[in-house]
């Protein structure tokens, strides 16, 4: 019953959202920063508001660049405009605006962030160019408006941020900072998550944001321990309806390994963590759902990357330790993350860590190790899809400064490969209009030269088509900054899969469309409506977003495990 009346309450707010939305007149045309990242100068940066001030979208374009930048907007209806601009810089820095072929008199990003007033311009309907001119770096801008309304105030245009197709469902402010990972720990039918952060404390809250428990890591070590993401999962080991805790914990001196209560913290069993004694690196700690019988997905495996020597160990779910497999490789050679997945289609996962793979027995499958004789060239990121239509599932690797390639699963024969900077994030699926598919996206990251202004981490999409032939790249210009991610559902509850990275939605061209104030970060059933929400984490905040159009079935995607193993538990950055 509670998850029913959990359900209408969702629906109903839904509905007058959708109802209530708003969209700017006819005769105003707001105009984001984010409308000029596709031609963005190499040295431009976008930037986020910090502290109690705001962006427009949270999302400003810093001005490092002499280059002008334009963008194109329609105009419907014609007539007399009034200018806005929101900026900020210092004096005698600054930018003046062209709009179709005038030119301000004033000139903007000159001091403090304010809104100001530039201007008037007759406009004719349909489209009309509006160009950043005249630099004098560096300014930052937020937001331009072209409005016919003389007295137009920036607190009118706060309703119009993001696109009118997306809702906040819910928003979590956190006391601590770090990954999230998500299952059901209390038993409602509800999506609960853990927080674990950099030095690998663990911090589990429940649906309404209650916070539950919370294990805080000792400082030894705690410099080492300092990682991108720890390791961690919510998973339902007993089968009592309430998902469990598989974290690390370092208890009377000595790692381990630990399955608790997920409502309380309390260790319900414990083992030692598989790696050589201390002191030891945290390079690349991971921990994986796995299925390794024919039941439902009950096997834990953990990745311990520790330079020098990299384990994969699988676990029964009482922590009985099924078996090992080491390499003795540097620090990243083997990935950053352990992928159980069934590649040949027996209901078994075969275990997939770097250029190796592993059968349920932990017996060696293949590997390209031959492709990756340095640590550099190590995998960060796989994706499983039938790439050539054949019936049976590849993998597709994002393999860093080698690049991408396309693989036949049980016998490691490329099927295509290609390059895309240091290649770092992908996904695969039919996202395209017109360009045969399932196409592959890929995040190429490149790196700042030290000692100058430019971003330290960059990314660029590029896209390629069914047969690894490069398609287009977004934005057309330069990387944007950030270390950005994908992530893909069914964002309307259709059916059709939806591919979103950075803040963006990616369109049938395969280009940006702002939708997101923060970086996503997570896609899946959250409210168990039948449609996939995004979560996104920034600053102490974790929220979740859906679409106002959804089609939910109110059938919650998360009661299949294998959903739940393969697109809730088993997620990493990487």
């Amino acid at each position: 019953m509670r998850k029913y009346l959990f359900l209408i309450i969702v629906i109903l707010i839904i509905s007058i959202s959708a109802f209530t939305q708003k969209v700017p007149s006819a005769g105003t045309v707001i105009i984001p920063a984010s409308d000029f990242l596709d031609r963005m100068p190499k040295s431009d940066v976008i930037a986020e508001a910090s502290g109690d001030s705001w962006y427009f979208n949270n999302t400003a374009l810093v001005l490092n660049s002499i280059v002008n930048m334009i963008t194109w907007v329609d105009v419907r209806e014609a007539g007399k405009y009034y200018l806005y601009v929101r900026s900020s810089g210092a004096k005698g820095k600054g930018f003046k605006v062209i709009v179709d072929d005038s030119v301000t008199d004033q000139t903007f990003g000159d001091s403090t962030l304010c809104w100001r007033q530039g201007g008037t311009f007759n406009l004719k309907s349909g489209k009309a160019a509006v160009r950043l001119t005249r630099i004098t770096p560096s300014s930052t801008v937020d937001v331009l408006v072209l409005s016919k309304n003389p007295d137009l105030k920036e607190n009118d245009i706060i309703p119009y941020q993001l696109n009118p197709d997306v809702q906040l469902i819910k928003e979590y402010k956190l006391p601590v900072s770090g990954i999230a990972k998500f299952g059901d720990v209390d038993g409602d039918k509800r999506t609960d998550f853990m927080i674990l952060s950099r030095d690998f404390s663990a911090t589990v809250f429940n649906n309404d944001g209650k916070e539950l428990w919370s294990w805080k890591a000792p400082a030894e070590n705690e410099r080492l321990r300092s990682s991108f993401e720890a390791p961690g999962v919510l998973w339902d080991f007993n089968h009592d309806g309430k998902a469990e805790v598989a974290h690390w914990r370092f208890i009377d001196g000595k790692e381990w390994l630990v399955m608790a209560n997920g409502e309380t913290g309390e260790i319900l069993r414990k083992t030692e963590w598989p790696t050589q004694p201390l002191p030891h690196e945290y390079n690349n700690f991971r921990l994986a759902i796995a299925k390794l019988s024919k039941g439902t997905p009950n096997e834990l495996a953990v990745f311990t990357d520790m330079g020098g020597t990299i384990n994969t160990d699988l676990y029964d779910a009482d922590l009985k330790h099924l078996w090992q497999h080491s390499e003795k490789r540097k620090k990243d050679n083997m990935g950053h993350y352990v992928y159980p997945v069934d590649l040949n289609n027996d209901g078994i996962d075969e275990i997939l860590v770097g250029s190796l793979l592993l059968d349920s027995k932990g017996k060696e499958i293949w590997n390209r190790f031959d492709l990756t004789y340095d640590n550099h060239d190590h995998a960060d990121s796989y994706k499983f899809g039938d790439i050539d239509n054949d019936g049976k599932p590849e993998i597709i690797i994002a393999h860093s400064d080698v690049g991408v390639y396309a693989l036949k699963a049980m016998t490691k024969e490329i099927i295509w490969q290609n390059v895309a900077e240091h290649s770092q994030q992908l996904q695969v699926g039919y996202f395209l209009k017109d360009v045969p598919g399932p196409q592959t996206v890929v995040g190429g990251r490149t790196y700042g030269l030290r000692g100058t202004s430019e971003p330290g981490l960059s990314s660029q999409l590029y896209w390629f088509d069914n047969k690894g032939n490069l398609v287009s790249m977004w934005p057309k210009g330069s990387p944007l900054n950030g270390n950005p991610d994908f992530v893909s559902g069914n964002w309307r509850g259709k059916g059709k899969k939806e591919v979103f990275w950075y803040k963006f939605r990616l369109n049938e061209k395969g280009e940006g469309e702002l939708y997101f104030p923060d970086m996503v970060f997570h896609m899946f059933d959250f409210t168990g409506l039948g449609a996939e929400e995004v979560i996104t984490i920034n600053q102490g905040v974790l929220r979740v977003y859906g679409s106002k159009n959804a089609t939910y079935t109110n059938k919650d995607l998360k009661e299949n495990l294998n959903y739940l193993k393969d697109n809730v538990v088993n997620h990493t950055h990487y």
